[in-house]
């Protein structure tokens, strides 16, 4: 529990620190400890901090993930990006996207991905934002055999965001990434989540991540990876 504080309290600081005209941040925490008969913990990170210049949005985003059970490793995932966005009117706008990502337990060590699209807000309002994503992301993925794999995709992104009311925030995306040379290698993730308002600054998130690739590389591999997850956020 202490972990939790310390890592909201870091956040929380470092936020405060910058301008909410042009700074935005949002940052989650989630730390589980059970102890007695069999011991587990599991940590959960995530940040998102972006800057607006005019018409011009950067953004830099982290997430990780580790879990134990009685000192074994059972799950360990890491995933970063950067981001330049243009705003070419109210709705429209051009992005372009550089990161990458680690599970090992799902069978690459890296991943790596480079984005290009553009932007369309079907709704813009301050109770419920829709918008949707249209690009092309190429691929290099080192999986845990020592293969490395390069793919060209397409990428559809959609998100869809409602306030429900002055304390409960509703959002879902999903993002479906279609390969160009093997039609059944292609990708599919989605999360749900539900954000509770505690106070101006912090409330608390209840999300579930489902990771999908359709094509295994060895047999008895599972196709999709889910993650279930209550954390605490600020946001600013």
């Amino acid at each position: 529990m202490k972990k939790l504080v310390f890592l909201i309290l870091l956040s929380a600081s470092s936020a405060l620190a910058q301008e909410q005209n042009t700074w935005s941040h949002e940052s989650e925490a989630s730390v589980v400890q059970v102890g007695g008969n069999t011991s587990s913990e599991s940590y959960s990170i995530k940040q998102k901090t972006g800057y607006k210049l005019e018409t011009h949005i950067f953004t830099a985003a982290a997430r990780y993930l580790q879990s134990k059970a009685n000192q074994l490793e059972t799950a360990k995932q890491w995933e970063a990006s950067l981001r330049y966005e243009k705003e070419l009117g109210n709705a429209i706008g051009v992005f372009l996207q550089q990161g990458a990502e680690s599970d090992t337990y799902a069978g690459y060590i890296q991943r790596d991905n480079s984005d290009i699209g553009a932007k369309y807000y079907f709704s813009k309002q301050p109770d419920q934002v829709f918008f949707s994503e249209l690009g092309y992301r190429y691929i290099k993925t080192q999986f845990t055999d020592g293969e490395t794999a390069h793919s060209n995709s397409g990428r559809i992104f959609l998100e869809y965001d409602k306030k429900i009311n002055s304390s409960v925030t509703a959002k879902l995306w999903a993002e479906y990434l279609p390969n160009f040379k093997e039609a059944d290698a292609y990708l599919l993730n989605y999360e749900p989540s539900i954000n509770v308002m505690m106070s101006q600054i912090l409330s608390l998130k209840v999300s579930y991540l489902v990771k999908y690739h359709n094509k295994t590389k060895i047999l008895g591999e599972k196709t999709e990876d889910t993650t279930f997850t209550t954390a605490l956020v600020v946001k600013f």
